[in-house]
């Protein structure tokens, strides 16, 4: 048998329906957290923005938290009360942010800065139920359900065969879900193994734990220099980062 073998492979109707659930939650939370990803502006866009009523929620700080080693985490603003991120959202879902200038330390904001309109028309960012809010909550329990579901398939399921499990564990890890895609797509789609009830899978040489991590730590690096470079050329405000 080939590698062309389909996701039949891997169990039956019950392989594929889980194949499809999984790849549809993939690019529900895909559309879901590129919506609502932070995209950078400036004062000019605030001050626009403020005018037409557009602002819903408002937050300062000192620059974004970038998530941790859970790749559907949301980016969240340092605390930094008077920091010079001034980040708002906006009622179609959408979240933007730009630096006013103002350094750590500066005294109240006035009425007429940026801080004293948006307190006028706008909530605090946190606590709030504000739609962009909402959405980038739904992308991260779609990320935790993928995760979640690749966890238990990994742990419990049948033996991987293109690598071991503490492979696929760590390339589990990597950004935007990478490496749940591509266990989908060698172990569960096109698996190197005969179709259910052909016979056991044959001997093949697995990856190693040690080869997964090697292989995460150089997919991560070349992740992040993709999307600083087409970040670069199209701009902060449609390439989040």
């Amino acid at each position: 048998m080939t590698d062309s073998a389909p996701a039949s492979a891997s169990g039956g109707r019950w392989g594929r329906v889980f194949l499809l659930t999984m790849v549809l939650g993939w690019v529900a939370w895909a559309v879901l957290a590129c919506w609502a990803a932070p995209r950078e502006s400036d004062v000019g866009q605030l001050a626009r923005d403020v005018a037409a009523g557009r602002v819903v929620t408002v937050q300062r700080g000192d620059g974004w938290q970038r998530p941790g080693a859970f790749w559907g985490a949301t980016p969240n603003l340092r605390p930094g009360p008077r920091g010079p991120t001034l980040a708002w959202s906006l009622p179609d879902g959408r979240i933007r942010y730009a630096d006013v200038g103002v350094p750590l330390g500066d005294p109240e904001p006035t009425p007429d800065g940026p801080d004293g309109r948006l307190t006028r028309v706008a909530e605090t960012w946190p606590g709030t139920s504000a739609p962009a809010h909402r959405i980038a909550a739904a992308a991260e329990v779609l990320a935790a359900v993928v995760v979640l579901g690749w966890l238990a398939v990994l742990v419990v399921g049948p033996d991987p065969v293109v690598g071991t499990r503490w492979f696929w564990f760590w390339l589990g890890s990597l950004p935007f879900g990478v490496g749940v895609l591509a266990w989908l797509y060698r172990e569960r789609w096109r698996a190197p193994y005969p179709r259910s009830g052909a016979g056991p899978p044959p001997a093949v040489a697995r990856r190693s734990g040690w080869v997964g991590l090697g292989c995460t730590l150089l997919a991560s690096l070349g992740l992040s220099l993709a999307v600083a470079a087409v970040r670069g050329l199209l701009g902060g405000a449609l390439v989040a980062g």
